[in-house]
This record gives C-alpha cells, structure tokens and sequence, in this order.
C-alpha cells in the first residue's frame, strides 16, 4: 500500500500484523493439538490461511476444502461446519482466557480469525492517523465512544462465557450420566467380542494348509476348546487354538457413537476412558473402575451377565438370541437372527441398564439383542431428550434401571424406536450370589453323541 507520496508507508505495520497474528496462533495451535482432534486443527489451519488471504469462506466453502465434505448443503449451508467452527472457538477462548498478551478471535456469524489486542481493539484495525489527528477533541470522542461500546460488549461476552463454562452439560445432569460424571475411578469401555478357533483339514493338517476360523457358541473361550478337545480326542488335531477375537460392525458403529457422544461429557474425556475386549474384563478392573459395556448380550462376559440377569426382569437366552420376561414368559427376539433371501430384518431390540457396582462404582450396558439394537442404544444413550425421558427417579438412582426398545430396522439401517418399558432393577444381593448356571454344552453334546445307537 502507497502513501500520496508513493512510498510503502503501511507495509511495516501490515508485516507486523501478521507476525503478531501467526504468534498468537502458534498458541492456539498447541490447544487444539492438546485436544487430538485432527478436524478442528484441519479447520484452524485453513480460516488462519484464509485469514491471511484476506478471504472470508462460506459455510460450503469449509465443508468442501477443509473438511473434503462432498456432501456439503447446496443452499450454501452446513451445519456439521458451524458444529466444528463452534468447537473451535470454544478452544481457542480457553487456550487465551488467562493470556496477557494479544488473543485470537472468531467472531460470530463470520469465518475468519480475528487478532485483538488487550484493550479488546481489533489488531488489524485501521489506521487513526489522518484529518481528525488536528481536531483533538473530535479525536477523543471518538476514541471514547469505541472504548465504552467495546467494554460493553466484552462485558457482555465474559458473562456469558462465565455462564456457559460454569454451567454443567445438560447430558452429565441425567440419571445415567450423573454418577459416571461425578466419579473419580478410572472408566473402562468394554467391548462384546467372541472368540474364533481354527479348523483344519483333517487330510491336510500337518501340510501347513490354511485354518478355516469357526465362531462355536457353545465354545466362548479357548478353556472351552481344550475341554472339547479333551472330550473328542479324533477331531482333536484338527481344532487348533489361534487367539483370535472379533468384535460385530454394528458394536464398532455403537462405540464410535458413544465416543462422539462423550463430547458433552467433558470429565469422561479427562478421565481417559481404556478400551478393553469382554473376554480381557477381570474381577479387578470390575471392582476399582466405572464400566460402559457395548456390544451384544451375545458377547457380554459372564463377569456382568450374571449379576445383571439377576436383577433383570429378563432371562437372557441359552442362545443369547433374545429376551424372556421372567414374569409372563413373553419372549423378545431378533428378526436378523434367522434371515433368508426373501427375508429382511424389520425388528430388533436395544436395552440399557444402569447397574450399582459391586464396590460403589457404577456399570452401564448399552447393548441390543442384535447389531441393529446394539447402534440404537448407543444413539439413545446419548440423546438428551431420552435420557431425560428415563427420569430421576430416587428408587432407580439408588437400585439401578433397565429399559427396552423396540427398534425398526430395513436390513442395516434403524428407522426408529420405541420404549417398551423403563423400570427398577432388582439389585439387592447380585454380587453376593451366583445365579442359575446351565449345565455346560459341549458335555450335553458329546453325552448325547454317546447314548445314540
């Protein structure tokens, strides 16, 4: 920029600006790769390039360069944009809140980043010199005019960050949030899996031929398979033990949703939630930590199955391929258990429990009959609106909860749900006792192999 003169007179002060501005974002910077979000750092870096540009992007600008979001709105709108530039500005305050030097801003209603100054002046504001520099008192009524507007607004702003921050998530003042959120125990996250081991050939297996790997109901464990082996010593060879475990899709899609849902529960990110696979799950980690476990009733570790069927209004399956009222004996059952080409699942269900631990910590189970179930209750149990629909009811807090779902499905994908029933559990004495154990399969198996003719 030339002065009447011809002469760089702002280019100093426009180098300095922008030193100052990449300065402070270096800060900024450092928040957010504190808060191991790779999008909101993605999203920094492109308004900061913006900024420097002296372009302002649109709402569909960001969600197509930035985020590579081919989706993106076709009315020049996103709301997943404005989600993550909310985000994002909420870091950026924090990360300056105790700064005594220049902050970065992003104003509201605006997609670009803002230097200010301590005096809450905008860092590349305009230049005051010029005619009014010879009319002093024009000069300071101005200048006071712009102090008292700018110290309203700050006011007004730090109130309501003060308000904002001090107020608890709406999600963590819920019957099943409360008591994670107020807890100081480390939180395990425990997945349902389901152990696989191989089969061989029986005329190929000393030629190294490739396993074929086999999912056994009544073998959950590789203890289960050297007792099979124990109790069929010709098949024996060929059952060989691979310590393989896997997890269902729909199980991998619920955590994701769960993780993404901790996003109003700021204290259970702090706490540094450890993900564990149902068959790692130890007495230990039950007593000295809160529990989320996610997955299938199929894939739940006796560890908490058993306690819970206890308190349950429910029995659990042989075949963990639905629920049985124990009052009634109505029976609740997947339609995705057994498909054919001319069938699609059109039903499932989910279930939540909170369940009081065994030394005054808390366990949750979001799980379904199915993988369908399993997503919608991960979908429910962070859905404001529904958690506060379970209520706060005093016997609940104290003894636990369980609740049912009915869930629509069209063959992967849930169209909806609806509750069944939302009651007490019945928790008194279900860590002091074993419930009722069914005689173990595998010797029924080879028993009725034996009496055969």
């Amino acid at each position: 920029m030339m002065d009447e003169n011809g002469e760089p007179a702002n280019s100093v002060r426009l180098d300095n600006e922008r030193a100052r501005l990449l300065a402070a974002a270096d800060v900024a910077r450092g928040a957010l790769e504190g808060s191991r979000s790779d999008r909101l750092l993605r999203l920094f870096d492109y308004l900061l390039d913006k900024t420097l540009a002296g372009e302002a992007p649109s709402e569909r600008q960001i969600g197509l360069e930035a985020f590579n979001d081919g989706g993106a709105c076709e009315g020049g709108q996103d709301a997943n944009v404005r989600v993550y530039v909310h985000r994002l500005r909420k870091v950026i305050d924090t990360a300056f809140a105790d700064s005594a030097g220049p902050k970065l801003n992003i104003p509201v209603g605006e997609y670009c980043i803002r230097l200010i100054d301590d005096d809450g002046a905008d860092g590349d504001g305009d230049d005051e010199s010029g005619p009014d520099a010879d009319r002093p008192f024009a000069s300071w009524r101005r200048y006071w005019r712009v102090v008292a507007l700018v110290s309203v607004l700050f006011a007004v702003a730090v109130t309501g960050w003060l308000w904002l921050s001090s107020a608890p998530p709406p999600l963590s003042q819920t019957l099943t949030w409360r008591s994670f959120t107020e807890s100081h125990r480390p939180l395990i996250l425990v997945v349902g899996d389901y152990y696989l081991y191989a089969k061989l050939d029986a005329s190929t297996a000393d030629a190294g031929a490739a396993p074929e790997l086999v999912w056994d109901k009544t073998v959950p464990t590789r203890e289960d398979l050297t007792i099979l082996q124990m109790l069929d010593p010709a098949r024996a060879p060929t059952l060989v033990d691979y310590n393989q475990q896997f997890v269902s899709s729909g199980t991998i899609e619920a955590l994701s949703t769960l993780r993404a849902g901790f996003a109003q529960l700021p204290s259970l990110l702090r706490r540094g939630p450890k993900l564990v696979a149902a068959s790692q799950l130890t007495p230990e980690m039950l007593k000295s930590s809160d529990i989320i476990y996610i997955g299938q009733f199929s894939g739940m570790p006796v560890l908490l199955r058993d306690p819970l069927e206890q308190g349950s209004g429910f029995r659990i399956d042989p075949g963990f391929d639905g629920l049985t009222a124990k009052a009634g004996s109505k029976r609740y059952q997947s339609d995705g258990m057994v498909l054919t080409d001319e069938r699609i699942a059109r039903r499932d269900f989910a279930y939540l429990a909170g369940v009081p631990g065994p030394a005054g910590n808390q366990l949750l189970v979001v799980a379904g009959v199915g993988d369908a179930g399993v997503k919608e209750a991960a979908n429910l149990a962070v859905n404001l609106a529904q958690m506060k629909h379970l209520g706060l009811d005093s016997a609940k807090l104290k003894n636990g909860f369980e609740a049912l779902y009915r869930v629509r499905t069209i063959e992967n994908v849930n169209v909806g749900s609806t509750q069944i029933l939302d009651r007490p559990l019945h928790s008194g004495g279900i860590w002091d006792s074993s419930g009722n154990v069914p005689v173990y399969r595998p010797l029924d198996a080879k028993a009725e192999a034996t009496d055969g003719p």
